[in-house]
């Protein structure tokens, strides 16, 4: 393969030419077979598209391709993923470094605050008096507004700048800073669990939910909320979506995969709500 490198005037004198022809038409075979080769048989880096966490199919072809980061698509559930995912590390350092969010300051606190007094009025009869887990708590607003109305709420989040606010703003109520592995080992029972906007940010799907299914009490409650990939609000070109920015966002469903991820862990959907973002809101309930 020297001859493909540095080219055949480099290595035949052209006093020779006919030696030159068939040296070069030789070359020429070389590498229309090498190419023929590398189209028919592929690296598995380059065909492995992996398999859909919710329906197991490996019919999952490329969907968009963003930056270095490839999306894929399950044909079956229309389960849009990251794949390769990124490093569980990577994802914990972005909600650890950099920022707004101190120990005495966290970014639109007040409306943060409001938002989640309304939410905890709407979710008030699914865990009245009960207690209330927040996975995802962020600054504790949600936590704290579903204690004012008379529940038992605690939270739970790996940012430690968010859990340092809450702790210092809100501290009635317990903020944990742990993964899903550690916290599991309290063997804590709630009546319901509240997890807005974070199940699209989580490598480890298979152990959030078997965390949700570990941690609710039978005939308890989870609320959850994350983006709508069907949603008619979705730009038509998917890329201009404020949304769809890896790796901070690593997976999209739609309403009926959804449904069927809870469904394989012991869930069914109770009630939808609808809201004015591009995004699902249900609650589901363990059996």
């Amino acid at each position: 393969m020297i001859l493909s490198r540095v080219g055949c005037n480099d290595v035949l004198c052209k006093k020779n030419m006919p030696v030159l022809k068939a040296a070069c038409a030789i070359v020429k075979i070389v590498l229309r077979g090498s190419m023929v080769s590398e189209v028919a048989n592929p690296s598995p880096g380059h065909t492995e598209g992996g398999i859909c966490p919710i329906c197991k199919s490996s019919d999952v072809p490329k969907f968009r391709a963003v930056g270095d980061y490839q999306y894929r698509k399950c044909r079956q559930c229309a389960f849009v993923f990251l794949h390769p995912m990124p490093n569980e590390s990577v994802l914990e350092s972005m909600y650890n470094t950099g920022g707004r969010i101190t120990g005495d300051n966290y970014p639109k606190a007040k409306s943060r605050f409001h938002r989640g007094l309304r939410t905890a009025i709407q979710l008030y009869r699914f865990a009245w008096r009960g207690p209330v887990l927040d996975i995802g708590c962020g600054g504790g607003f949600q936590v704290e507004a579903f204690r004012l109305l008379g529940m038992r709420p605690c939270g739970l989040d790996i940012g430690a700048n968010s859990i340092a606010y809450a702790r210092n703003h809100f501290g009635k109520s317990t903020f944990y800073r742990e993964s899903f592995q550690e916290f599991s080992k309290r063997k804590l029972k709630f009546k319901m669990v509240y997890s807005s906007e974070v199940i699209e940010h989580l490598v480890d799907l298979d152990g959030y939910m078997r965390l949700l299914n570990n941690s609710v009490n039978k005939k308890g409650y989870v609320y959850i909320t994350t983006p709508n990939i069907d949603s008619d609000l979705v730009p038509e070109n998917i890329n201009d979506w404020d949304v769809f920015d890896p790796p901070r966002h690593v997976q999209f469903f739609n309403p009926d995969n959804l449904k069927q991820l809870f469904a394989d862990y012991g869930f069914t959907a109770k009630r939808r709500l609808y809201g004015p973002k591009a995004g699902l809101r249900f609650i589901f309930r363990k059996q």
